[in-house]
């Protein structure tokens, strides 16, 4: 779940409905230089489908003990977060292999990133942490294998054009991200894939009150108006889980649009 305050309310959108999101900008994606991923149907659906583990979490959110608060997804205990990303990738794994190749990258990557951090403060799980990630190693070492006699997919597991694939999954997230947690700072994403190859680019996103700008721009029309779907929440600490999951129940829909437009480079 991803929890930004709104209007005296806060606003949880769903990490699933985060990843539609994503999704539908992978759809958009191939404004020249860049180029659509290929293969473009298991890419769009990795994309659209890599928090599909969330699905069970997000029906009776989690709840933060020490603030009252519905747990934001930068806030989940190992255990759980572990739990969820092992569901997604069986998951995706049983509708595409290739797809379900990408999320677990993407979700090992996510997890190496948390060991990192859990090594410099000291954090418990760190052994969970190492399991899971040999786990994913394994598997994405049988998937590339067993993809690679099959010729639809025998091109798209060559490092060149899978790292392309996962680092568009990464950067569509990340931007997603960026947009429904209500960022307003500028950034700049680095490596950006122009399609199959090595070639890479930076993208800078100026974010604005109704969407972003972003240069180069991506997307093949433009602008480009994407929505998410919330719900809002009181801003108050919840006594337990049973409190949230009924205000949760009752909470009222808010729809918010993104409107994505060409920057200019260099701004």
């Amino acid at each position: 779940m991803i929890r930004r305050a709104l209007d005296g309310h806060w606003l949880c959108i769903g990490q699933p409905e985060h990843a539609q999101f994503a999704g539908a900008m992978a759809e958009a994606w191939g404004h020249p230089p860049f180029r659509p991923p290929v293969p473009r149907a298991e890419v769009l659906r990795a994309v659209a489908e890599h928090d599909n583990g969330w699905l069970e979490w997000e029906a009776a959110p989690g709840l933060d003990p020490g603030t009252g608060r519905p747990l934001h997804f930068t806030e989940m205990p190992v255990a759980e977060h572990l739990a969820i990303w092992r569901r997604g990738v069986q998951r995706m794994l049983e509708a595409n292999p290739y797809a379900g190749l990408l999320v677990s990258m993407h979700g090992a990557a996510l997890m190496r990133f948390r060991l990192e951090r859990a090594a410099r403060t000291g954090e418990p799980d760190r052994a969970s942490l190492r399991a899971f990630l040999a786990e994913q190693e394994r598997l994405q070492a049988a998937l590339r294998e067993g993809l690679g006699l099959r010729p639809r997919y025998r091109d798209a597991v060559r490092p060149a054009r899978l790292t392309a694939n996962f680092r568009l999954l990464q950067l569509l997230d990340a931007l997603s991200l960026l947009l429904c947690c209500g960022e307003r700072e500028p950034q700049t994403f680095t490596g950006v894939p122009l399609g199959e190859g090595h070639r890479r680019t930076d993208l800078a996103v100026t974010p604005a009150p109704d969407g972003a700008a972003l240069a180069p721009y991506p997307f093949t029309r433009e602008p480009a108006a994407f929505a998410v779907t919330g719900r809002l929440l009181p801003v108050r600490p919840f006594p337990d889980p049973a409190a949230l999951h009924a205000a949760w129940a009752q909470a009222p829909e808010r729809r918010l649009t993104f409107t994505l437009r060409a920057g200019t480079p260099g701004a």
